[in-house]
């Protein structure tokens, strides 16, 4: 029996070993065999499910780490790091489920009050569902104990921007670039922030198509007569041309298609 559990641990250690050295293929390997065991403790499994679904996700296969994360939390639950991977599957994921990523993720901040990186997140799925108000305050939360802490700041940055609130987010990049100076984690943070504000400054002074159909009278644009005229009949011009107003039919933009030259290979 101590032998076995000796080849057990030693395994695992390998498994461990090559994680470490940022080997993902030789890892899951590895794991698929070391799951296949029948002698396997559930606590052990549930950590060989946990790596699992944590390198499927860094490797974009989210069905895949869900299903191992799923697997890991009813072998050990009370796990709030395998709570949190499996909010990041279905967060992450194009076709995933913003609904089931606050659930799991409110589950694994519950289990961990204390984790800022949990809280923040907690507040950014709040606000993906709708839940402004909890979302926002949970993102101030996790940030105001540290405001220095880039990794959560992050977060919350990203979460502020999705919420619109982008004056609340410029204050807090403000005082981390007072606290962190010279810090290159902030500038492709600014830069998003920036696109965000024009972004909504664009949209709410974009022309119409050139703003050519709210200028038009009976279906013509009214414009004004203009043409030079000399310096000894200026007034005179002026007076007779007052009335003279200048009926043309307006245009409205298109885009237009280069014309594509027939190639002999196309045929």
């Amino acid at each position: 029996m101590s032998r076995m559990l000796t080849l057990l641990d030693a395994a695992w250690s390998s498994i461990q070993f090559a994680a470490a050295q940022d080997r993902p293929r030789d890892t899951l390997e590895q794991l698929n065999r070391f799951l296949k065991r029948q002698d396997l403790p559930s606590l052990r499994a549930a950590e060989a499910h946990q790596l699992a679904g944590e390198l499927h996700l860094a490797s974009e296969r989210y069905g895949t780490a869900r299903r191992h994360l799923n697997a890991a939390a009813k072998l050990g639950p009370g796990q709030a790091t395998t709570y949190f991977l499996w909010a990041l599957a279905y967060e992450r994921d194009p076709n995933g489920c913003d609904r089931r990523a606050f659930l799991l993720i409110r589950r694994a901040y519950r289990l961990e009050p204390g984790n800022r990186i949990y809280r923040c997140h907690y507040g950014r799925a709040a606000i993906r569902t709708g839940q402004m108000r909890i979302g926002i305050r949970a993102i101030l939360g996790s940030v105001e104990t540290n405001p220095g802490d880039l990794t959560v700041l992050r977060i919350a940055i990203l979460g502020l921007i999705e919420a619109g609130r982008l004056r609340t987010a410029r204050r807090l990049l403000t005082q981390a670039r007072f606290l962190c100076p010279g810090s290159f984690d902030l500038v492709p943070l600014w830069g998003q922030l920036r696109f965000a504000m024009a972004h909504r400054e664009q949209r709410g002074t974009t022309r119409h198509r050139q703003d050519a159909e709210f200028a038009k009278d009976g279906g013509r644009v009214i414009l004004p007569f203009l043409r030079a005229v000399g310096t000894e009949t200026l007034e005179h011009e002026l007076i007779q041309d007052a009335h003279q107003i200048r009926h043309d039919v307006y245009s409205i933009s298109k885009p237009h298609f280069p014309r594509l030259s027939v190639q002999k290979a196309d045929r």
